[in-house]
């Protein structure tokens, strides 16, 4: 299993053995993991074993997940309270299941906390926070990004927004985040556009590229130079997925419009 997102797990009883990457640990009650994305990942326990853990999954944008890479963060740390975990979990859970307006703003907030947990357990130092001051710079100009993806995005106003000029800003913006900003746009809009196809059945290709600012065909081509599937056809192997309906690898790719 490879998931494109975090996962908190914090391990109340029980226990078994985690691969991440092939790097193997025995999981333990009192341990909280933070697992990264985009790594194999299994897990398993003995048959006679009854495991019971809080959990939670997230996503990060580019800029935060290049954040968590510069951390070093360990696979796990042991909290030294175990009453406050649980509490944060269960009011992590109430959040998740409020019906209030705020239910997405105590959610993240919840979610922050725990996350501080860990970085405060993680064996952060000054040399290590100092890396990441640049990353800070960028934040306005990373939240301009995802607010305004449906809209053209020109480098000039993202320059502006952090004082440099533009010539500078983009090598600026490649040396933090490894990408040119334009090419970081594109990026960002696959990957919205991805989270849409995943969440939003009833909206079309063509209602999926404007609300990522792209057009129907130009979304379709960048879209399968990035995943290699069209659109259309990972909407459709992600939700089989879901009801647990396999594909087969090589299955041809489905040609023709994107627009149904």
């Amino acid at each position: 299993m490879m998931p494109e997102f975090y996962r908190f797990w914090y391990v109340r009883e029980g226990g078994g053995a985690l691969k991440v990457d092939g790097r193997e640990v025995e999981m333990k009650p009192g341990q909280l993991y933070l697992i990264p994305p985009n790594t194999f990942q299994s897990f398993a326990a003995e048959p006679h074993v009854t495991v019971s853990m809080y959990w939670c999954h997230f996503r990060a944008s580019i800029g935060d997940a290049e954040m968590f890479d510069l951390l070093k963060l360990p696979l796990y740390v042991v909290p030294d309270q175990e009453e406050r975990m649980v509490l944060l979990f269960e009011q992590l859970i109430e959040a998740y299941r409020s019906l209030r307006l705020t239910k997405e703003l105590r959610t993240r907030a919840k979610l922050l906390e725990i996350l501080a947990v860990f970085l405060e357990h993680g064996g952060i130092n000054e040399a290590t926070v100092r890396e990441i001051e640049p990353f800070e710079k960028l934040d306005a100009v990373l939240k301009y990004i995802e607010e305004h993806l449906s809209e053209r995005i020109a480098v000039e106003d993202l320059a502006r927004l952090v004082y440099l000029h533009p010539n500078y800003f983009i090598g600026y913006f490649r040396n933090l985040m490894g990408h040119a900003p334009a090419q970081y746009v594109t990026m960002r809009r696959l990957e919205r556009a991805k989270l849409l196809l995943e969440l939003r059945e009833e909206l079309s290709i063509t209602d999926i590229a404007q609300q990522v600012g792209m057009q129907g065909h130009y979304l379709s081509r960048m879209f399968r130079q990035y995943t290699g599937l069209t659109p259309s056809r990972y909407r459709q192997i992600y939700c089989d997925g879901a009801k647990g309906i396999s594909h087969d690898d090589d299955e041809e790719d489905e040609e023709g419009s994107e627009d149904a």
